[in-house]
């Protein structure tokens, strides 16, 4: 089978065109012809070290679409043939990919491959972000920065859907601000410092959830606008740097600063992806939620993929075909 394969830690241009022997499912798992792999700014740590993996040489790819053409013992053979989206056990960005139970789950016919594709991890996230990091209460105001990539455009969509009154997207440039007022969230462009006055005035108050991939000083400037009894929720460090918070900032006014991590359930507690993902694969059945697509590529175009997420110009999810 065609694959990529990342054999050294490094940049995009590690990820190289390979071929590999057709997977096989063990027990518990199913395998998946893919028909769309799902590009992830995770993928990007992955190859320069700074994300788990199961060893070298690997194959990137967290999850995937595709549909299910064996079954390992222990799975009921009325799997195959079904299309299934999923968080693979050994790389998605190859023809086949395995995955173990509790970690597929099935798109019903007429689901647009692409939109499809680009969901789990970005469904799985945002609805633990939302609904278990924190909890979002009809009419809060909610701050998202990174609010053009695949996280922040779901978070925007998935916020409105759970009752939101008021989203803010944070955006690197002027170009990504179109894209999140599409979506129904004011734009808020940081161009350096300075954000968070003019996040606070476009949301009308501070806020009462704010999610935030960056770290940095980006943080000290969310805890200008977090409301007393908001929750600022951390995933990521873009910025290279983390955020610094003093106790003072959080027990006068009831404030929480939470950690969380879409991996970490997924890898540890893994019986809580299914709860989530069954909501949250709802609201893309119904159309409250609508993936935004940067570019589909081929899967030989996987460095490619990587550098456009790495300079900053994508908006949306990239994916590749198989």
């Amino acid at each position: 089978m065609r694959a990529i394969l990342v054999s050294k830690i490094g940049g995009p241009e590690q990820l190289v065109p390979t071929e590999l022997p057709e997977r096989e499912p063990g027990a518990g798992q199913v395998r998946i012809r893919n028909l769309r792999a799902s590009v992830n700014f995770a993928d990007l740590k992955a190859v320069a070290g700074n994300y788990p993996v199961s060893g070298m040489p690997f194959v990137p790819g967290i999850d995937s679409y595709g549909v299910i053409d064996a079954v390992g013992a222990g799975v009921d053979a009325s799997w195959l043939g079904k299309h299934v989206v999923a968080f693979v056990d050994d790389g998605g960005y190859a023809e086949t990919s395995t995955a173990s139970q509790g970690l597929f789950f099935e798109i019903p016919p007429g689901v647009d491959p692409d939109q499809a594709g680009a969901s789990p991890l970005l469904l799985g996230t945002c609805y633990g972000l939302l609904t278990r990091a924190a909890t979002l209460s009809p009419g809060d105001r909610v701050l998202v920065h990174s609010a053009a990539g695949g996280i922040g455009t779901t978070a925007i969509q998935m916020a409105a859907a759970l009752g939101a009154s008021t989203v803010v997207g944070v955006v690197s440039s002027p170009e990504k601000a179109p894209i999140v007022e599409e979506l129904g969230a004011k734009p808020v462009v940081a161009l350096g410092s300075g954000f968070a006055d003019a996040a606070k005035r476009a949301g009308g108050g501070d806020f009462q959830l704010i999610l935030n991939a960056t770290g940095g000083p980006t943080v000290a400037e969310d805890l200008e606008v977090l409301a007393p009894f908001g929750t600022l929720v951390a995933f990521g460090m873009a910025a290279g740097e983390p955020g610094v918070v003093r106790t003072d900032q959080l027990h006068p006014s009831g404030r929480t600063v939470a950690g969380y991590s879409f991996g970490l359930v997924r890898r540890m507690r893994p019986d809580r992806v299914a709860p989530m993902m069954d909501p949250a694969l709802a609201m893309l059945r119904d159309g409250r939620i609508r993936m935004v697509i940067d570019s589909v590529l081929g899967l030989e175009e996987a460095e490619k993929a990587h550098r456009r997420i790495a300079s900053r110009e994508s908006k949306g999810k990239i994916l590749l075909v198989p």
